[in-house]
């Protein structure tokens, strides 16, 4: 009878184990993407600097016919090496989460500049939530602040710990301001950078306040199945 007793005790308690082991896989399967968010720093030259001559149009147009974003693009050859450095340093990251031989697209520059007050509800660079779906929504961006940047100046804002079921709808139709959940902001010193992933975690660009600016240096990072960009083994293995 003991030994009946202590078997059905077993089974109940391997019975409870399984049903824990599959609410938790179903939770986990329920997300995309687990989100990346890894802060770090980089060592820029001093001469790294949004260059206003090689910017063009960003965004959508003002109902005053304004743009209030630009960006240029730059070539693997034209980063500055502590930017591939980092790039170096964050590949086993990248690969662990966009596999083997994924490719890099060209790198961005961009301005964000204050918007009067009566186009403020406008989407113009991007300050709704969204994720950034290209094929999919599987791509990373490193992030790198072009001068010291705070609140005043319209940072970079996420989603911390993003509850996809409840977000993913209203962040899809790309018309909510306001997702009401914890979030936190990219503001720092020149030179902090961001491994985000943009793909598969809500966020938007901040506004600056009126009279200021935000420049921002990005990367993107792609599966090879897409082929947007160029082979990281190949890029990685040059100076």
């Amino acid at each position: 009878m003991a030994a009946l007793k202590s078997q059905l005790v077993g089974i109940r308690s391997r019975i409870l184990e399984l049903s824990y082991r599959f609410a938790h896989a179903s939770k986990v399967f329920s997300k995309r993407f687990f989100t990346l968010a890894i802060p770090g720093h980089v060592q820029l030259d001093e001469s790294f600097v949004f260059e206003v001559p090689r910017a063009k149009d960003r965004g959508a147009k003002a109902p005053d016919g304004k743009y209030y974003s630009k960006y240029y693009n730059l070539q693997w050859k034209e980063l500055p090496a502590g930017i591939k450095d980092a790039i170096r340093k964050y590949d086993s990251v990248i690969r662990m989460y966009l596999g083997d031989d994924y490719l890099i697209n060209d790198g961005l520059i961009w301005r964000n500049m204050s918007i009067p007050p009566e186009f403020k509800g406008n989407e113009l660079f991007s300050q709704y939530w969204h994720y950034d779906k290209v094929v999919d929504f599987r791509n990373i961006q490193l992030f790198v602040l072009l001068h010291d940047t705070t609140e005043d100046d319209g940072p970079f804002e996420y989603v911390v710990e993003p509850d996809e079921h409840n977000l993913m709808p209203s962040v899809l139709k790309r018309t909510n301001m306001d997702v009401g959940v914890k979030t936190a902001k990219l503001t720092g010193k020149r030179g902090d950078c961001f491994l985000f992933s943009t793909g598969s975690t809500p966020h938007r660009a901040g506004v600056p306040a009126e009279g200021r600016h935000r420049d921002i240096f990005s990367i993107a990072f792609f599966p090879a199945y897409t082929k947007i960009g160029t082979s990281s083994k190949a890029l990685l293995s040059q100076s």
